[in-house]
């Protein structure tokens, strides 16, 4: 009888992707990199795996090709995938998205270091884990990326997306893995082990109950001090594990879903000071945009892209701070509360700068704006010009507005 599962899709990955998809206007820019492309990138991939790997073929690795074929066979992925072994003794795989998977395949590589030491089950759970992301549309988000901004920084409240939109992405390809090796918990989350310390746990004699009871050890020191990492393109392990272990013993989708909102909510959690920022950033850019006048469409901006630094959905974070605190007051209290340090100070006139040259005007309501600013945080006018001279040039655009008056 055949196993069934859980659904394994993560629904905030999934918006997220979205969203980031639609933020980079992908239903028209993916049309033109494909079109662009026309096929050559995965010619030049292919043609880069044929010099440097080996195909993983029926007669020339005939368990490693069965592996390969179970574990695409068992997810139920019907588009064509070649898989290679690399010659890396690093420990790790990797896929790669063909642009038409109707003329080209996939490709997923398989480091010669890490099929030597996983199982033949932990092999099925790797590969599940990169058939996951090539489900998933992972690949395909990256490749867009880069074809946009290639090595160049994205916009800080993109790149804040694209982190969020990593961390789930690698928990949600885990559960493909675990379907892939047949729902086998024990050996999923020793794979995890083994991707990151190379170490077999599986031969130490463990007691899993108690591993994963001491995993919770760990994964609460994460989720009770916010300003702790819990990674940036991988989750760090307590979450993963932990993450792995609930869609392997939730038997129902609500309980799954409430299980993954604590982790889920701990990824957007915010320290007190970022907190603090973060109101500071919404209340001063919507006094100062409206200072003398409707605020601007590029000064709104601004304020998403400060916002988007700290929270996944700064419009919504917006909004909610807009209707249900008094701008004013929330505007006073931050300020109090982010000028103990020179560096805080200095850190909110920088964000005031922006916000007055969003629009490419800087207007006299705005100087008086920042010069009463200056005044609250204890600089006297002088050091208000002197420090707002010191960093105007970061933020300076010229208005090019120029017309010929002939009458």
């Amino acid at each position: 009888m055949r196993k069934t599962y859980l659904d394994p899709t993560i629904t905030l990955h999934k918006i997220i992707g979205d969203q980031i998809f639609e933020s980079l206007q992908g239903p028209v820019v993916e049309f033109l990199r494909c079109e662009y492309d026309d096929g050559d990138a995965d010619d030049t991939t292919k043609e880069q795996q044929e010099c440097n790997n080996m195909m993983i073929e029926e007669n020339t690795f005939p368990d490693l090709y069965r592996i390969c074929m179970q574990a695409k066979q068992t997810i139920g992925f019907e588009q064509d995938i070649d898989f290679y072994l690399t010659a890396d003794s690093s420990i790790n795989a990797s896929s790669i998205a063909t642009n038409k998977p109707d003329k080209q395949p996939h490709v997923i590589e398989l480091n010669s270091g890490l099929v030597q030491l996983m199982s033949e089950q932990e092999l099925l759970f790797v590969i599940g884990h990169e058939i996951g992301h090539l489900i998933n549309g992972d690949a395909q988000l990256r490749k867009l990326r880069r074809f946009i901004y290639g090595k160049n920084e994205l916009p800080t409240f993109l790149q804040y997306r694209f982190d969020l939109y990593n961390l789930l992405a690698e928990l949600a390809a885990d559960r493909y893995g675990y379907i892939a090796c047949g729902g086998d918990e024990k050996t999923s989350i020793y794979v995890m082990y083994k991707l990151t310390s190379g170490i077999d746990i599986g031969k130490m004699n463990v007691n899993f109950s108690a591993l994963i009871k001491e995993n919770k050890k760990h994964l609460n020191y994460f989720m009770k001090n916010p300003d702790r990492n819990i990674g940036t393109t991988h989750p760090v392990h307590p979450v993963r594990i932990h993450s792995l272990h609930i869609y392997a013993t939730c038997r129902t989708e609500e309980h799954l879903d409430k299980e993954m909102a604590k982790i889920e909510d701990r990824f957007s959690q915010l320290d007190e000071t970022d907190a603090t920022y973060t109101r500071f950033y919404i209340a001063a850019g919507l006094l100062m945009g409206n200072v003398d006048g409707p605020i601007s469409d590029n000064q709104k901006y601004c304020i998403l892209n400060y916002v988007g630094r700290h929270c996944w959905f700064p419009s919504d974070f917006v909004e909610q701070i807009s209707k249900n605190y008094d701008l004013e007051e929330s505007y006073h209290n931050t300020v109090q509360l982010l000028i103990n340090d020179e560096d805080g100070r200095l850190r909110m006139l920088d964000y005031l700068l922006a916000i007055a040259f969003a629009d490419k005007k800087f207007t006299e309501n705005e100087l008086n704006f920042i010069c009463q600013f200056g005044q609250e945080v204890g600089w006297d006018y002088k050091e208000t010009v002197a420090y707002t001279t010191q960093l105007l040039s970061r933020h300076f655009a010229h208005n090019v507005h120029f017309s010929i008056n002939k009458t």
